[in-house]
């Protein structure tokens, strides 16, 4: 999922639980005045609204919340989401490595580079995938299985081949499993 994919999802799911953004409309005044100079003001004060969030609202959002990710990790900071993950920096020893086409050895000097710890949920929905998975296999599996079980009703004569037909074969016998003259 790329990071626009990522805004319409987030853009739907906020459409889906009704979550709206507050928009106040300002008071307004107006004046009325008759030919015989009377003037009498108004003010008008609408109810404050609450709107949908657009893509470019949450396009906005989702840049800011990366702006705030990036800047955090420049000044070396962790962030923690509770029960989601940890994003932060995670120092590098200086190392020497083999290149692949080479027999020398190259030395790398020690770095920091960005490290994710997974929370608790985030685990979780790890776990379910998984087991959705493996959900999937077995029934496949057992689909297969279901449909070679009946592939000896597929003939309408009655007879059982088990695969071994050749082409121009005659077949004799009845449902006691038929054999093949040649």
């Amino acid at each position: 999922m790329n990071k626009f994919e990522f805004i319409r999802v987030v853009t739907d799911t906020l459409r889906a639980n009704d979550v709206r953004k507050p928009v106040s409309i300002p008071k307004q005044t107006f004046y009325i005045s008759d030919d015989e100079g009377n003037a009498r003001s108004f003010s008008v004060k609408k109810k404050d609204k609450n709107i949908l969030f657009t893509i470019e609202d949450v396009k906005a959002i989702v840049n800011a919340c990366i702006e705030v990710i990036e800047d955090c990790l420049k000044r070396g900071e962790s962030i923690s989401f509770s029960s989601f993950g940890t994003l932060g920096l995670k120092y590098r020893k200086p190392r020497q490595v083999k290149p692949f086409n080479s027999e020398d050895k190259v030395d790398v000097s020690g770095r920091f580079i960005p490290k994710f710890s997974f929370g608790k949920d985030l685990r979780l929905c790890a776990k379910l995938y998984e087991m959705s998975l493996e959900d999937r296999i077995n029934n496949v599996n057992i689909d297969d299985e279901d449909d070679d079980a009946y592939d000896a009703y597929d003939d309408p004569d009655g007879a059982e081949l088990n695969g071994d037909v050749q082409d121009g074969a005659e077949l004799t016998g009845g449902s006691g499993g038929g054999s093949v003259d040649e």
